[in-house]
C-alpha cells in the first residue's frame, strides 16, 4: 500500500459520483492504491476498492480510470464478493465429495474408475466456480455501463482500457481457452462496450479537465 493524498483525492472525486449512482454510501467505501505494476484494480474485505499503481501510470485518460471504477462499482453493489465466497464453498464441497466416492471406487476394487470419479468431479467443480466468477464480471461490466449513463459519462474511457487489457493478453496468450478463465474473454467484453458507445448518448462527452 502507498499513500498519496492527492491523487486519493483525485480517485475519490472520479468515484463518489459513481458510487451514488449505483445507490451505495460513498463514505463507506474506502479506496487504497496498490504499489503494483500490474494493470488492474479488485475489491476485497466488502466495500474496500483497490487500485494498483500500474493502472494509474498507464491510464491515459480521466475516463478509463472512471471505467475500472464503474466495474468495480458493480462488483460492490452485486455483492459479488460474498457469493464468490459461498460459490467457492461449494466447488470445494463438490471437490471433497468426488475424492470420497473416487477413494470408494478404489476401496471397491475399481482404481480406474475411482481415478476418473476424483479428476472428473473436480474438474467439474473448477469449471463451475470459474464459470460463476465470469457471470459476475460480465454483470459488473454492464453496471459500469449502467452507472456512467447515470452520471452523463461517456463509455469509451471503459472501452480503452479494455483495449490495453487485450494487447496484454495477446502478449501472454494468444488464444486462451475461455472455460478456464475467471474473466469473459476479452474481445467479447469489447464487443458489448462497443456496442453500448454506440447507442448511449453519452458516448461523445468528454472527460472533465480535472
Amino acid at each position: 500500500m502507498i499513500r498519496d493524498v492527492e491523487i486519493e483525492n483525485i480517485i475519490r472525486t472520479y468515484a463518489t459520483p459513481v458510487f451514488e449512482a449505483a445507490g451505495l454510501n460513498a463514505q463507506s467505501i474506502k479506496t487504497y492504491l496498490v504499489n503494483d505494476d500490474q494493470l488492474n484494480a479488485f475489491v476485497a474485505g466488502g466495500q474496500n476498492l483497490f487500485i494498483n499503481t500500474g493502472l494509474l501510470i498507464r491510464a491515459e485518460t480521466p475516463g478509463q480510470v472512471i471505467g475500472v471504477i464503474a466495474h468495480e462499482t458493480g462488483h460492490i453493489a452485486g455483492g459479488h464478493l460474498a457469493r464468490r465466497h459461498e460459490e467457492l464453498a461449494n466447488a470445494t464441497a463438490a471437490s471433497i465429495l468426488s475424492m470420497i466416492l473416487g477413494g470408494a471406487a478404489v476401496l471397491a476394487g475399481a482404481p480406474d474408475a475411482g481415478a476418473a470419479i476424483l479428476g472428473g468431479g473436480q474438474g467439474m467443480a473448477q469449471r463451475a466456480f470459474l464459470a460463476y466468477s465470469r457471470t459476475h464480471e460480465a454483470s459488473a461490466d454492464q453496471a459500469a455501463m449502467t452507472y456512467l449513463d447515470r452520471t452523463h459519462q461517456s463509455t469509451k474511457g471503459l472501452l480503452e482500457f479494455m483495449g490495453k487489457l487485450r494487447s496484454n493478453e495477446l502478449l501472454i496468450n494468444a488464444s486462451p481457452d475461455p472455460y478456464v478463465l475467471t474473466h469473459p474473454l476479452t474481445t467479447e467484453r469489447i464487443d458489448a462496450l462497443e456496442a453500448h458507445v454506440a447507442r448511449s448518448p453519452y458516448s461523445s462527452v468528454p472527460d472533465d479537465p480535472e
